[in-house]
C-alpha cells in the first residue's frame, strides 16, 4: 500500500509565527508557491498560511456603510485597497494563519489522505513526526500517485 512517505515532498517551505505577512507574500511570488507551513522555533507545526488566508485578511476590513435618509452607501471599499494590503503586509503570520491544521504521519495511506482532504476542503496536508514537519502532500501528489498506480505515467 502506498503511504504518505512514498509521495510526500520533503522540501517544505516553512515560516515562523512571527514572520511578517509581507515577507510571506514576497516568498510566495519568488518561489511560485501558494502555501507555507507555520512552525515554531522547535519546528513543530503551528498552522498553515495560504494565498487564501492572505486574501481573507485583505477582505476582512469591511467598508464603512453610511445611512443617509434610508439610502445605504458603502464608502471606501475599492479606493482603500492599497491601505488594506499595506496593513495586512505589516501583520504577523500568526494573526492570519489557519490554526487548525489537519496533519498525517508518514505511514498514513493515500486513500485516507484523500478522504481527509475532501472532508476538510483542503489542498495540502503536512506530514509530521512527533509534531515536527517532515513533509507535505498536495492534491497533485495524490493525482500523480493514482496515475502511476493505473499505469498512466
Amino acid at each position: 500500500m502506498i503511504q504518505a512517505k512514498d509521495i510526500m515532498t520533503q522540501d517544505v517551505k516553512v515560516v515562523n509565527t512571527d514572520d511578517s505577512v509581507g515577507g510571506v507574500i514576497r516568498c510566495f511570488l519568488e518561489e511560485g508557491i501558494t502555501s507555507a507551513v507555520v512552525v515554531d522555533n522547535d519546528n513543530k507545526v503551528k498552522g498553515i498560511v495560504t494565498d487564501g488566508d492572505i486574501l481573507a485578511a485583505v477582505r476582512q476590513r469591511r467598508p464603512v456603510v453610511v445611512d443617509v435618509m434610508s439610502y445605504f452607501w458603502a464608502v471606501g471599499d475599492d479606493e482603500d485597497f492599497v491601505a488594506k494590503t499595506d496593513a495586512v503586509k505589516q501583520k504577523k503570520v500568526k494573526e492570519i494563519m489557519t490554526k487548525h491544521v489537519v496533519t498525517v504521519t508518514e505511514d498514513t495511506s493515500i486513500p485516507e489522505i484523500a478522504r481527509l482532504m475532501v472532508e476538510n476542503g483542503i489542498k495540502q496536508i503536512p506530514v509530521v513526526q512527533s509534531g515536527r514537519i517532515v513533509g507535505l502532500i498536495r492534491r497533485k501528489d495524490i493525482v500523480k500517485a493514482v496515475a502511476e498506480a493505473a499505469g498512466e505515467l
